[in-house]
C-alpha cells in the first residue's frame, strides 16, 4: 500500500490532484486508515496511469471518468493509447517541420504559401466518439476502428484548447466540486497558473485548510446584506487571500482568476451556495475588489 505522499512521487503528480480525483470519484483510494489518510494499491496506480494517459491525449476529466466507468477495458484501451498517441506524434512532427520550414522563408531561402503555413494547424472538427475505447472490436472490425480512431484524434485537438481548467480544478482543492456537471471555459480561468504552487501541504494541514474554507464562505454568507466593498466583507477576503496563499504565491490577478472560477463553473459554485444562496457570485464582486486594492498599492 502507498500513502498519496508517495503515489504523487511515483507518478509525478501533485498531493492537490490525487485529493481532486478522490473528490469527484474518478481515483478513489482503495483503503481509508483510522488516521484519515488515504493507502492506494497497484491496482489503483495501474489506473492512475490511463488516466495520465487520458490526459495527456486532451481528454476532460469528465470524459475520463465515463471511459473509466464500470466495463473498462484496461488491456483494450493500452492499444488505443498507443495508436492516438502515435497519431499526436505525426502531427507534432508535421508542426515540428512547418516551424523549419518557416524558419527557411524567415532566412529568405524559400517562401512559403498561405495554405503552407497553416496546414498542421487545419483539422476537421467532429464530435467526439468515446466508443473507440468503451467497445472493443471484433478482429473483422479493425479497419474500421483504425478509421474512428483518426476521427477521434481531431476532436481531441479540439478539446485540448478546454483540457486547461481541469488543471486548475486539480490543484485548488480545498472546496470540492460537484462532479456531475461541466467545467466553465471561461478564458479568465487560465489566470490560475499551477506554476506557482508551492510545497505540498500535509494530510492535516488540508483539512485545517478546508474548515477555515469553510469557515470563511459561512462568515461572508452572514455578510451578504452589506456591499462587497464594506470593510467586514474585505477583512474575511483578506483572510481569504491568506489562505489561498498557502497554496501558491497568490497574485491578485489570481485572485480574480479564482474568483471567475468559482463563480463560473458549476460545480464549485453548487457548492460554495450550499453556504447561501447567491454566495459565489456575491463572493466574486468581493474578491475583485480585494484584487484591484491589492493591486492599486
Amino acid at each position: 500500500m502507498y500513502k498519496v505522499q508517495e503515489v504523487a512521487t511515483i507518478a509525478g503528480v501533485s498531493v492537490r490532484t490525487l485529493h481532486h480525483y478522490d473528490s469527484i470519484g474518478l481515483l478513489k483510494p482503495s483503503n481509508i486508515g483510522s488516521n484519515r489518510y488515504r493507502y492506494y494499491n497497484d491496482d489503483d496506480l495501474k489506473l492512475l496511469q490511463h488516466i495520465l494517459f487520458f490526459k495527456e491525449l486532451g481528454f476532460s476529466l469528465k470524459k475520463i471518468q465515463e471511459l473509466v466507468a464500470e466495463g473498462f477495458d484496461a488491456t483494450f484501451a493500452l492499444t488505443q493509447h498507443a495508436e492516438l498517441l502515435r497519431q499526436k506524434k505525426q502531427r507534432i512532427e508535421k508542426l515540428i517541420e512547418n516551424a523549419e520550414l518557416t524558419q527557411l522563408e524567415y532566412a529568405g531561402v524559400q517562401e512559403l504559401t498561405n495554405e503552407q503555413r497553416f496546414s498542421p494547424f487545419s483539422i476537421k472538427k467532429t464530435d467526439d466518439n468515446i466508443k473507440l475505447y468503451l467497445d472493443p472490436p471484433a478482429k473483422a472490425e479493425t479497419a474500421e476502428v483504425e478509421t474512428v480512431a483518426a476521427e477521434t484524434m481531431e476532436t481531441l485537438k479540439v478539446e485540448e484548447d478546454f483540457a486547461g481548467q481541469d488543471e486548475i480544478l486539480e490543484d485548488v482543492n480545498f472546496t470540492e466540486p460537484e462532479p456531475a456537471q461541466e467545467a466553465a471555459t471561461d478564458e479568465s480561468e487560465t489566470a490560475v497558473a499551477t506554476a506557482n504552487a508551492k510545497p505540498e501541504k500535509e494530510e492535516e494541514d488540508l483539512e485545517e485548510i478546508n474548515r477555515e474554507g469553510d469557515r470563511i464562505y459561512n462568515a461572508v454568507s452572514n455578510l451578504m446584506h452589506l456591499p462587497p466593498e464594506s470593510p467586514e466583507v474585505q477583512v474575511e477576503m483578506q483572510a481569504y487571500y491568506t489562505l489561498l496563499d498557502r497554496f501558491y504565491n497568490c497574485s491578485p490577478k489570481m485572485f480574480r482568476g479564482l474568483a471567475d472560477l468559482y463563480a463560473n463553473d458549476s460545480r464549485f459554485a453548487k457548492n460554495i451556495d450550499r453556504h447561501g444562496a447567491g454566495l459565489s457570485k456575491y463572493l466574486r464582486e468581493a474578491m475583485y475588489i480585494y484584487a484591484d486594492d491589492l493591486a492599486d498599492a
